[in-house]
């Protein structure tokens, strides 16, 4: 019974309280914030994915060129087989 009783005062000891109301004054200037530090909007969230995805098409590019200009080096390296360093 003791315990039956403690839980029924604890889930009773709620009642009776006052909501409370805040200054409409404060209120306002809280909202207000809120509604300056909006989040970005679309427009924003979408020119920001299209840079990232132009620079990440230009260094896979540039690195893919980068690799064909290597191979090509090492084609006309291949070809000059001489052991020694005399021009003539």
């Amino acid at each position: 019974m003791k315990k039956e009783d403690f839980i029924e005062n604890i889930l009773n000891s709620t009642n009776g309280i006052t909501k409370v109301n805040p200054n409409e004054d404060l209120l306002s200037k809280i909202q207000a914030k809120l509604e300056d530090e909006k989040p970005a909007e679309s427009y924003t969230k979408w020119l920001v994915a299209a840079s990232i995805l132009i620079l990440v098409s230009l260094n896979i590019g540039i690195l893919a060129n980068t690799k064909q200009k290597s191979n090509q080096n090492h084609e006309l390296s291949d070809l000059v087989k001489t052991t020694d360093n005399q021009l003539y």
